[in-house]
């Protein structure tokens, strides 16, 4: 015998908390109630309360790998953003940018404002995203024709002051260094 006797430890009897939970046998076959493709009781009142199957938190329906699935039918996707509204801003702003490129950003400037009236239309037509885009396109285009516009003007105004320009015109002379 040894000392002291062995006794009944009181905090034995219950479970280890960090245990793993049992785990089920995935083999058991499952109980089968009635049909499976059943289509549930539909009630007259479209406003009524579902009919209640089972337990109060039964699981919900799933399809194929589990995945839960509700059994009517989805609405129609929301309409995207208008791809040409994207279009129209992303060009307004190259036309802007290259607005002091001798005249290249009038023709992105134009390109999005034209496809920035066209989408504000589709827009309006089709209930797609994409208003505020269309008219940054718009305002941004005409802005980059205009700004460049300015600019030619500038750029003539200052080669037609340049005394260079007139002296070289007036000889004859080339401006070239390969003479």
């Amino acid at each position: 015998m040894t000392y002291p006797p062995p006794s009944p430890d009181p905090f034995n009897q219950q479970p280890d908390p960090y245990a793993p939970p049992p785990t089920p046998n995935p083999y058991t076959p499952q109980p089968v109630s009635g049909d499976p493709y059943a289509v549930p009781p539909v009630s007259a009142d479209p406003y009524a309360a579902p009919a209640v199957s089972g337990a109060p938190y039964s699981p919900q329906p799933t399809g194929a790998y589990g995945v839960p699935f509700t059994p009517y039918a989805q609405g129609p996707a929301a309409p995207g953003t208008n791809g040409m509204a994207i279009a129209s801003m992303v060009l307004g702003i190259v036309g802007v940018l290259l607005c002091c490129c001798y005249g290249i950003g009038a023709l992105p400037g134009l390109i999005g404002a034209v496809l920035g009236h066209i989408s504000l239309k589709q827009v309006k037509q089709t209930g797609q995203q994409g208003r505020g885009m269309a008219i940054a396109g718009i305002a941004t285009g005409w802005s980059a024709v205009a700004l460049t516009a300015i600019m030619v003007v500038l750029l003539i105004i200052g080669v037609l002051n340049d005394p260079n320009f007139w002296n070289e015109i007036q000889s004859g002379s080339s401006s070239s260094d390969w003479d």
